[in-house]
């Protein structure tokens, strides 16, 4: 199902996002971890490296377009929040403040994460498009069939003949036949 340019566009934005913190993240895990005020755990580094390879995959799906994927950035921003908050609880003075401001940063982008993922599914649910799909053919293969109408549920509309496939009159069979072997168009004198 397609989505709206708008949706696409905000998609695009958070893979560009998700493709800068994921970058970040990987080049300088300690510089992360310094501006986020976790420099002094051992856990920290781990955990924003593999932090920064989950953005990564974020990007890969939304840079594409694709809103559906702001629900893996959802999920994502759900385990960083809790990480966060019992990080928070652990800290005191500069580093404290540092992790006040990097969870208040997150908490908005997954807001947006958010809002742009509840879009993407609102959209799903609308009605399809079922006007008949009309494409040109090569001659080379056969003519595509739009099949949504039968997805659908519509039942089957009968099949015409066309006009230049008219079947013959049954007395005009031996002529039909005649032309078809390569004998002419009529009778023989």
């Amino acid at each position: 199902m397609s989505s709206s340019p708008a949706r696409r566009r905000t998609a695009r934005l958070l893979g560009l996002a998700s493709l800068g913190l994921g970058t970040s993240m990987l080049v300088s895990p300690m510089g992360v971890a310094r501006v986020s005020g976790v420099d002094d755990s051992p856990n920290a580094l781990p955990v924003i490296t593999a932090v920064g390879v989950r953005e990564l995959v974020h990007a890969s799906g939304l840079l594409a377009g694709r809103p559906g994927w702001a629900w893996t950035r959802v999920v994502g921003d759900a385990l960083d929040l809790t990480a966060m908050g019992v990080a928070l609880s652990n800290r005191r003075g500069e580093r404290y403040r540092r992790l006040r401001t990097a969870t208040v940063a997150a908490s908005g982008l997954a807001l947006l994460d958010l809002v742009t993922a509840l879009r993407s599914r609102r959209a799903r649910r609308t009605a399809p498009d079922l006007t008949p799909v009309t494409r040109p053919t090569t001659g080379l293969v056969a003519p595509l069939i739009d099949v949504r109408p039968a997805l659908a549920g519509e039942s089957r509309k009968p099949v015409t003949r066309r006009a230049d496939a008219a079947p013959q009159p049954a007395g005009d069979a031996s002529a039909a036949s005649a032309a078809a072997a390569g004998g002419g168009t009529g009778p023989t004198p």
